[in-house]
């Protein structure tokens, strides 16, 4: 399937995205901020990154800003418990290719990450 990158400072939610994209074939790495993404991005390409829009530090805006001065192409699911329409319309502008709220369910995880991954067979990013 993919390799996708889980960013979220959370530790229950990111194991838990973690096993749900892990039990649907795709290889994924996990990182609690913003840094430790950029990091795992230097060391190598995703398919796929899912960012929390609120963390400690450097937010979810802060990961797409600087995502793309890396000139990253790779496709961003933003995912948030405290989003507006604002918040969604922000993540957007920024390079986000979509927004999900929390809490969410398996299924719309999984149809989000299919649908906007690189690799996606259908080719629908």
């Amino acid at each position: 399937m993919g390799m996708i990158l889980v960013t979220d400072d959370d530790t229950t939610c990111r194991h838990s995205i973690q096993k749900i994209l892990e039990r649907e074939g795709h290889l994924v790495e996990g990182a609690a901020d913003v840094d430790h993404a950029l990091d795992a991005i230097g060391r190598r390409n995703f398919d796929l990154i899912v960012c929390d829009y609120r963390m400690p530090g450097k937010n979810g805006l802060d990961f797409l800003a600087e995502l793309r001065r890396m000139h990253s192409t790779t496709p961003v699911l933003m995912i948030s418990a405290f989003a507006d329409s604002e918040t969604e319309a922000e993540a957007k502008r920024m390079g986000a290719e979509d927004l999900l709220r929390k809490p969410f369910r398996r299924k719309e995880l999984v149809d989000y990450a299919l649908r906007h991954m690189h690799s996606d067979p259908r080719g629908t990013i």
